[in-house]
């Protein structure tokens, strides 16, 4: 049979195949050279992307020679990892198994970070950092850095040789991007595979860009979010686009909520236009593929199966068209596909380790962290490991590395760092609001300015202002000595509204209140036990002046009709002492724990000026959950001989140690018990109502159980009671809850807290 015999009978085969689909297409799938080069073009899309994994499972099995896939965003993803080897059913499961959150937004189990940071944040809970660059205020350049994901790729694609030619993958690949520079689609077809990818998803305002030999580059959906143009200008024969675009719901109202909902929408609606653009340059031989995908959104990794079902009936949509590729670009099943060296099959050793890119973190600190790598065999996930315990010590937007030959199989680890843009200068705010039925209203704003890396030893400088109900002005300074070794040292100006109310506490009645100014001056010795527990030891002296700012002579009514009346004086006292404090804390969050345990043991011991002065503190959590069942049990103890005395009615209205408040004795307003002694247990109960999305901002109802009391040297312990429900959210901007409590003596509460929690003392 001639070349036209066979043309011929190609024509009616498939015509027949083909049933109602266009003529045209048909005779130019009819017209193709024996062996056309099929290029898969996968479009951008978050979770929609897994309805790509349909299409490749389609031209697997008809035994579709693929020639080259190009991919935008997540379908850079899935094609980078289809094309270096990687099968749809291990792409399903990576992918699908990945917590958005944590890889994708880069978001950070509290228990992976440095005890330091921890401190901090409970401080500063808004989780938004600021910086101070050039003169100008400035901030993160994402949501995310993508690190995490960035060094997942790396991992998966471990096996692509660094700096390859991405035409010798198993099959030839290709990223796009955008340059930042000019808006130029950049099609990448070298380098480092995982830093392309990344760079290619670099969605603006989400994913920080990406520098790449000098160059900054964002999202490729920006230019071609479906780039069938570049399959154009590469020379495929036939196109097969997978396309997760608007399709039955195009034209469709937005409502137009806020200002975020309005910039993701302005960023589809330039995607859809470049989309378009690139639909209209297919030709009738190409295909495409468009899932209806309406109800799944950019997040949706959690349901992969209900996203490649819909990707199976688009794709058995173009059932003949794909029959009718297969006719010309099949191979035969014997025949042996291509493979792509496999640079992990090597016996390659790390023998040094080399850090660029570093502007003030010292390169000692960086490689000093991966020492532990060098003379033992190069294994992805340990270095992913390393440089993830590198990017939590808060140091770096990005951590790219990469493996140069030295001689062998001995390789050098090269680890490319971008400190933080917005740095070296870093502010944090902070807001608090609590408010109670009958008490006392606290308030306040504050600022905290902090400087790392002063020095190559990593001497670090803070600042806090606060003001409000409750203001302050400290400065503490850091610097490590030795491996866990740092010496702290501080000086504070802090002051505080006390509110004093009736000593009995069998009514909620405040009775004056009093404003508390201290100034303290210490020098610590600190050790950390890993990120698990940090043990204190110093010195500190401070001085402390109470003044009343109600009148002086107040009294009462009792049950039984006496008034009595007592006097307040001001006070005032010195310390100078010793103290020593072991904290271990593995709680994933310090307001609403789920899991993890947190205890606190200190003690001071000094000199008053008057005589000798003691004092202890203990303080314990354990967090279990079950599902969206959460239990917490807490214990808190305290001892202070500050006041001892006989008969100090006065005095003990401004006794250190007090209850009130959440998970604090809740019936009884903040600062009602108070005393020089303090015993004190809770059980709380919560049942997670939402699991907060992409943020972690999770939604509790509960309810607390507690027993205790605070009570003075010179009366009787009485025990108390009270239970709280509650309804809470571990936020952003730090703990809200709102709560309604009831307890001994008919004691009542009403509270609500936003923000950072307050502390009388």
């Amino acid at each position: 049979m001639n070349r036209l015999s066979q043309s011929l009978l190609s024509l009616i085969l498939g015509a027949l195949l083909l049933g109602g689909a266009p003529t045209c297409a048909v005779a130019q799938i009819a017209e193709l050279k024996d062996t056309p080069r099929v290029t898969v073009v996968l479009a951008g899309g978050g979770a929609k992307g897994f309805a790509h994994l349909a299409l490749l499972r389609r031209l697997e099995r008809d035994h579709i020679q693929i020639s080259k896939i190009i991919g935008t965003s997540m379908g850079a993803v899935i094609g980078s990892l289809y094309a270096s080897g990687m099968s749809t059913q291990r792409i399903e499961a990576v992918i699908g198994e990945l917590d958005p959150g944590r890889v994708a937004l880069d978001q950070l189990n509290r228990t992976e970070l440095p005890h330091r940071t921890r401190e901090y944040q409970q401080r500063y809970p808004v989780d938004l950092e600021l910086g101070i660059k050039n003169g100008q205020l400035t901030f993160a350049r994402g949501v995310s850095d993508g690190q995490r994901f960035l060094t997942l790729m790396q991992e998966l694609t471990a096996n692509v040789p660094p700096g390859s030619n991405f035409d010798q993958l198993k099959i030839p690949f290709r990223a796009v991007a955008t340059r930042y520079r000019d808006g130029e689609l950049v099609a990448f077809d070298h380098g480092s595979l995982g830093l392309v990818v990344r760079a290619s998803m670099a969605a603006p305002g989400v994913f920080a860009p990406v520098e790449i030999e000098g160059e900054t580059y964002v999202d490729g959906g920006l230019v071609a979010n479906l780039p069938v143009e570049v399959a154009l200008n590469e020379g495929a024969d036939v196109i097969v686009a997978s396309y997760l675009g608007d399709t039955d719901k195009i034209g469709e109202v937005t409502d137009v909520g806020n200002a975020l909902t309005v910039a993701n929408r302005m960023l589809e609606i330039l995607m859809r236009q470049n989309e378009r653009r690139n639909i209209a340059l297919l030709r009738p031989q190409d295909i495409l593929v468009r899932p209806q995908l309406q109800d799944f959104g950019f997040g949706s990794f959690d349901q992969p199966g209900a996203i490649i079902q819909a990707g199976e009936e688009a794709v058995a949509a173009q059932d003949n068209r794909f029959r009718l590729l297969a006719q010309r670009a099949a191979r035969k099943p014997d025949e042996v596909t291509a493979t792509a060296p496999n640079f992990t099959e090597r016996a390659i050793t790390i023998a040094k380790v080399r850090t660029t890119g570093t502007r003030d973190v010292a390169t000692a600190f960086i490689e000093r962290s991966l020492q532990s790598l060098v003379g033992n065999p190069y294994r992805a996930s340990e270095v992913r490991e390393k440089l993830d315990d590198l990017y939590t010590s808060g140091n770096f937007e990005r951590l790219n590395y990469q493996l140069e030959p030295i001689d062998g199989d001995a390789y050098e680890l090269v680890v490319d760092v971008n400190e933080k843009t917005y740095g070296p200068n870093f502010l944090k705010t902070s807001l608090g609001f609590f408010s109670e039925s009958s008490g006392t209203n606290q308030f306040s704003f504050g600022v905290g300015y902090r400087r790392p890396w002063l020095t190559p030893q990593g001497l670090e400088v803070q600042a806090d202002l606060r003001v409000g109900s409750q203001s302050e002005l400290a400065l503490r300074v850091y610097e490590p000595l030795s491996e866990g070794w740092t010496l702290n040292a501080h000086a504070a100006l802090n002051s505080n509204e006390l509110p004093i109310y009736r000593p009995d506490v069998t009514v909620a009645q405040k009775m004056a209140s009093a404003t508390l100014r201290r100034q303290e001056f210490g020098l610590n010795l600190s050790y950390d036990l890993s990120n698990k527990a940090t043990v204190n030891i110093g010195l500190v002296t401070n001085q402390t002046r109470a003044t009343i700012d109600t009148a002086r002579i107040i009294g009462y009514r009792t049950d039984a009709g006496d008034v009595l009346s007592y006097s307040l004086q001001d006070s005032q006292w010195e310390f100078t002492g010793m103290n020593a404090q072991f904290t271990a804390d593995l709680l994933d969050s310090p307001s609403f724990p789920t899991r993890g345990y947190y205890l606190n043991v200190e003690g001071a011991q000094g000199s008053t000026g008057t005589g000798q002065y003691t004092s202890f503190r203990g303080n314990a959590v354990w967090a279990r959950s079950w599902g969206v069942h959460v239990i917490n049990l807490g214990l808190d103890l305290g001892a202070d001989h500050l006041l001892d005395c006989v008969n100090c009615t006065g005095l003990t209205s401004l006794a250190p140690l007090y209850l009130g408040g959440f998970q604090s004795m809740g019936a009884y307003q903040m600062g009602q018990l108070i005393g020089d002694r303090l015993v004190h247990a809770q059980a709380t109960y919560m049942y997670r109502l939402s699991s907060g999305g992409f943020l972690h901002q999770p939604t509790y109802v509960g309810f607390v159980a507690e027993v205790g009391d605070a009570w003075s040297s010179a009366q009787d312990y009485s025990q108390k009671y009270s239970g709280t429900a509650f309804i809470g959210v571990d936020s952003k901007i730090g703990d809200i809850f709102f709560g309604a409590a009831s307890g001994s003596g008919g004691n009542r509460n009403l509270f609500l807290q936003l923000g950072r929690r307050f502390s009388l003392w």
